[in-house]
């Protein structure tokens, strides 16, 4: 078996189909095997439900390649920044009863679009469920344990991180959009301006919602604008605010 080792100043790393073996990223994280079909949809997700799966790692299938990725969060503008904007959000789906929303670790498979992938943030709408558009899926059947989202979501959300850039801004809108996803948002709060950027589906790919004057974007999926914005917290770090109108 052929290995793949990854230097400790590179966290993420896409492994073209054909390389299984090993991957080392850093010292205490030890190695990731990856088995030779995991470089198809239905191998990857037989590995990633498999006892063998790192639990401290998190590893996407994009179109028969494989990214993985081993660096924690950053705090400031990752971890902070799904939780801001998950609260309001869920606070919006629970009052008005629209349907689930998810924050991290849920697994996203579309087979259309060879896709699997954990996304920041997922919703699916009551409507979406009910017609089949998406479904919650066992891995083994009779399990009860629906560990995977199938189909269509009305919604993802991505933060970018300094080892995902390329992932979240450029292979990810392409691929969620050949599985159907009804609108994608895309957050970058690594820079002194933060960029948030509400998508929606066009005839043959997604299109940007152009901000009005008070830099709020409307959201087809709840039927408002929102906006997002950085603060200063007691301790004058970063605190993050989801407006909605």
């Amino acid at each position: 078996m052929s290995t793949t080792r990854i230097s400790p100043a590179r966290k993420t790393r896409r492994l073209p189909p054909g390389r299984a073996g090993a991957a080392r990223a850093l010292p205490d994280v030890g190695h990731v095997r990856i088995p030779a079909d995991a470089f198809k949809l239905r191998g990857f997700r037989r590995w990633v439900h498999s006892d063998d799966f790192p639990t401290n790692v998190r590893a996407a299938f994009l179109d028969g390649e494989i990214e993985i990725e081993m660096s924690p969060e950053e705090i400031e503008t990752h971890a902070k920044v799904k939780s801001d904007v998950h609260a309001p959000l869920w606070g919006i789906v629970r009052t008005e009863d629209l349907g689930d929303l998810f924050v991290d670790r849920v697994l996203l498979v579309n087979k259309e679009a060879n896709v699997s992938n954990e996304p920041d943030l997922l919703f699916c709408s009551w409507e979406s469920l009910r017609s089949g558009r998406v479904s919650y899926r066992e891995w083994k059947l009779g399990s009860e344990r629906f560990v995977e989202v199938c189909g269509s979501p009305d919604l993802t959300v991505e933060i970018v991180s300094r080892s995902s850039v390329h992932k979240d801004l450029k292979r990810l809108p392409i691929l969620y959009y050949a599985a159907g996803v009804g609108e994608c948002w895309l957050i970058d709060a690594r820079g002194r301006r933060v960029m948030f950027k509400i998508y929606t589906r066009g005839r043959r790919k997604f299109t940007l919602v152009k901000a009005d004057r008070d830099g709020y974007s409307h959201s087809p999926t709840f039927g408002r604008s929102f906006r997002l914005i950085r603060e200063t917290n007691p301790l004058g770090r970063s605190r993050y605010t989801l407006l909605s109108r």
